[in-house]
């Protein structure tokens, strides 16, 4: 239709009038016209891009706090960081050896002067003349090189240079690092130990960055016990609580563990309103069609407004993006992979963004080649791999064991390789890959 409007699949008003079989009215929250390329769903499936594009545009950024620098490790910039001097503030020696006048080499100078790093030289190089210098030495007047000790005779009244060197030879030039007034760290950068080094460098005591986002954690499932309890037939140890902690702090976010839910309506309603106090609320288990599934019905009952909860994926289909009052609630799979491979593609992302992450917040992707083939059916497949370089290039080992409930099958998994729906790809053959972990 020109104007993209529902028409009923009779040739009603609510219909979309494409091919895709679409149901009588967009089952995503807001929506009013016919999502594009229809094709793409599958009656309000949504693709795994369109999902990530609806959670970025739900999240908002949080308020900002200062810290101290050597805090700040994890955390997100909220402002530029400003140079307020020049560094170096002065020509300084790149490395141990002797100050000289370049004119005067090859040849025989007097050593008239030893300067440490820290310290003032009393005197200039004159002409015939040199100083003993250390590395982060500043160079005295009258010098324009640094010749270092290796290409001397090492003398400490005289010494002997029988080589020629370029003016600026081995001479760091002021404000070769960062001048004054220079942006040297961005507002939106993640702070890691380099960054850390900067703002001590620039003597940035105190920085502003963005406030971590509140993370509550829900297990639903009568199935589950505490890492703590004694095992017993038919309980499995609730092992995604613990995934999602670790996973949230390594997003730069602050987890709060509420606990096991028991499979009951009226008790994820309970749990539901006591997370809605946090920024944002991610649960595992009970979004799927069971009969125990309550986490769709008891955020209806709570009046939230969802906005999908099915992805064309595998693993990991049935997952929930819902705002509850100011939180943003996720329901992510039971299945422990279906949790993990969810959290990295949808729940990271938005917690970067909370805290004022800025530039690509979704994973970054490369291209590996695969030492075993894959393949996929009816829906995009994530497959859990090891990444590793070799003669030059990025290879990628698929992991023995795919199986959604398979913890092992996460351990070593630094990467998601993407293989589209209906389609193989071959061993020897190159594939797009997510990298979730370093190599």
């Amino acid at each position: 239709m020109a104007d993209g409007g529902w028409r009923m699949a009779d040739g009603g008003e609510n219909d979309c009038g494409c091919d895709a079989g679409f149901p009588a009215r967009p089952l995503v929250a807001g929506w009013k016209a016919c999502p594009t390329p229809a094709l793409a769903y599958d009656r309000g499936v949504l693709t795994v891009e369109e999902a990530q594009a609806c959670v970025l545009a739900e999240v908002a950024i949080l308020g900002a706090e200062s810290v101290r620098f050597d805090d700040a490790f994890g955390r997100v910039l909220r402002e530029d960081v400003i140079a307020p001097f020049d560094a170096p503030e002065a020509g300084n020696s790149a490395m141990d050896g002797y100050a000289v006048r370049a004119e005067d080499l090859p040849g025989r100078l007097r050593v008239i002067e030893t300067i440490a790093a820290g310290h003032l030289a009393t005197s200039r190089v004159e002409s015939g003349t040199a100083m003993r210098i250390m590395t982060g030495a500043y160079v005295p007047e009258g010098a324009d090189a640094v010749v270092q000790v290796e290409l001397t005779n090492g003398g400490v009244d005289f010494v002997e240079v029988q080589s020629a060197l370029a003016r600026g030879a081995n001479v760091r030039k002021r404000g070769e690092d960062m001048r004054a007034g220079d942006v040297v760290l961005k507002r939106g950068t993640r702070i890691g130990a380099a960054e850390i080094a900067v703002l001590a460098g620039v003597q940035k005591v105190s920085v502003e960055v963005g406030r971590k986002p509140e993370v509550a954690i829900l297990s639903t499932g009568d199935e589950l016990i505490d890492v703590t309890e004694s095992r017993a037939p038919g309980k499995i140890v609730n092992t995604n609580a613990p995934l999602l902690v670790a996973l949230v702090r390594a997003a730069g976010a602050t987890p709060r563990v509420l606990g096991i839910v028991p499979d009951t309506r009226e008790a994820t309603i309970a749990a539901l309103r006591e997370a809605a106090s946090c920024d944002f609320i991610v649960t595992s288990g009970g979004v799927s069609v069971g009969a125990f599934d309550f986490v769709k019905d008891a955020l209806d009952a709570l009046g939230a407004e969802t906005k999908f909860w099915r992805v064309a994926m595998k693993p990991g289909k049935p997952v929930v993006l819902s705002r509850l009052g100011d939180s943003i609630c996720f329901g992510l799979p039971g299945n422990p992979v279906s949790c993990f491979v969810s959290f990295h593609l949808f729940v990271a992302a938005a917690l970067r963004k909370a805290a004022g992450e800025e530039g690509s917040l979704l994973p970054s992707e490369v291209r590996v080649r695969l030492t075993a083939p894959l393949r996929a059916a009816d829906r995009r497949v994530y497959f859990r791999v090891r990444i590793f370089a070799k003669d030059g290039e990025l290879i990628a080992q698929p992991l023995a064991s795919q199986g959604s409930g398979s913890l092992t099958s996460m351990t070593g998994a630094n990467g998601l390789a993407v293989v589209e729906a209906n389609t193989r790809i071959e061993a020897g053959a190159l594939a797009t890959t997510l990298l979730i972990g370093p190599l």
